[in-house]
């Protein structure tokens, strides 16, 4: 069996935990994502535990501690204890990636669901489903009447207006996505700086994703130093990212140097596996995934990520430790901890629809499968 050593670890072509195993049949099914590790440059978990991050939590270990987090139903709860989401994110050209990203959060099991984008999606987006509250406050560059003052004060009368539709309802919002379907208009992006820029101030939890990534790379000011944040790059993401800060990735470390570079947020690099570092601590999910990659899978991954942070978030003020990682289960901050059972459901729902649909799966198939996976893993 291929195995490679490390301090404290025996690394398997089945497991990453600290002792060799005999593979479950779960593992086993994940053995070709752990495979394709060795095969290229020792990134992902290898990578991880190489530059010196924390010991690995076992597979076990980390069902046991999300299952604390997944809130219990039971029908003393009121609307709102499992999660209230808004997520800013849609325009004209883009509409579906904001309808994955917050439908998903409900689906995952998230209470309430809001969606920010500009007036010429609003429509299209409420019209996919009764379930999002939709608020159409995003300006839009083609939508801006140029008056007597001329463009750039009716550019900066647009952001302003827009900022302070969204200031009062922010607040409402246990998690924040930011970026699906957001676009390039260069309005749109002035927009959701200065909105960024208020929730920074207010310590609001984000999840910042697609469009939100291009604007966080170039504005590096907006995330620096901010630990209420997780970041879900995917390759081409990662790539711009680490080339801002002047990372090479293919160097040994390199997840782990942005992290430390970006001083406070967690980033999740999506990839085969899925690897999720806070610059204490670096996971690895390598639950089974489709070998399908349709259109708004990560918007699906944010959504569920949002939700599963709300609920960790929820813990920790129904536990009284707010966001003290050490009072975690397993010592694991709860951004950790949210991202990994996003990961963890969201691969596992795209294995579900995968195998019912085959060549055919499309990001709604993996949404109608979120509800039975967080079932599955909250009874692992």
């Amino acid at each position: 069996m291929l195995a490679l050593h490390l301090p404290g670890f025996v690394v398997t072509a089945c497991t990453l935990s600290k002792r060799l195993l005999v593979p479950t049949r779960r593992e086993a099914l994940s053995s070709l994502a752990i495979k394709s590790i060795f095969g290229q440059k020792l990134q992902a978990g290898a990578q991880a535990v190489m530059a010196g991050a924390r010991e690995h939590p076992d597979r076990r270990k980390l069902e046991d501690a999300i299952q604390q987090i997944i809130p219990e139903l039971t029908p003393e709860k009121y609307k709102g204890q499992a999660g209230k989401i808004g997520t800013i994110g849609g325009c004209r050209e883009y509409t579906g990636a904001p309808f994955f990203a917050s439908f998903s959060a409900l689906k995952v099991g998230a209470d309430l669901s809001h969606v920010f984008c500009t007036e010429g999606a609003a429509t299209v987006i409420k019209s996919y489903s009764p379930e999002l509250i939709v608020h159409p406050y995003l300006p839009d560059s083609n939508d801006v009447v140029v008056e007597i003052h001329g463009e750039e004060v009716a550019h900066r009368d647009a952001v302003w207006r827009a900022v302070g539709a969204t200031h009062h309802w922010m607040d409402r919002f246990d998690v924040v996505v930011i970026g699906p379907g957001l676009g390039r208009d260069k309005l749109v992006h002035e927009t959701v700086i200065q909105v960024m820029k208020f929730l920074r101030k207010v310590e609001k939890p984000l999840v910042i994703d697609a469009d939100g990534l291009y604007i966080v790379t170039k504005n590096l000011d907006l995330v620096k130093g901010y630990p209420h944040a997780i970041l879900t790059p995917n390759k081409n993401e990662y790539e711009r990212l680490a080339d801002q800060l002047g990372i090479d990735i293919e160097q040994e470390g390199a997840l782990e140097k942005i992290v430390k570079a970006l001083d406070g947020p967690t980033v999740v690099r999506k990839g085969t596996v899925d690897t999720i570092c806070d610059g204490h601590t670096t996971l690895v999910c390598d639950e089974p995934g489709s070998n399908r990659r349709a259109g708004g899978q990560g918007d699906v991954l944010s959504g569920s990520t949002a939700a599963f942070l709300s609920w960790a978030l929820q813990y920790g003020q129904e536990k009284g430790i707010g966001q003290d990682a050490s009072k975690y289960p397993l010592g694991l901050s709860p951004y950790v901890l949210a991202a990994w059972g996003a990961c963890t459901i969201a691969r596992n729902a795209a294995a579900r629809a995968y195998e019912k649909k085959g060549r055919s799966m499309l990001a709604l198939d993996v949404i109608e499968e979120l509800g039975g996976s967080v079932d599955w893993l909250d009874q692992a």
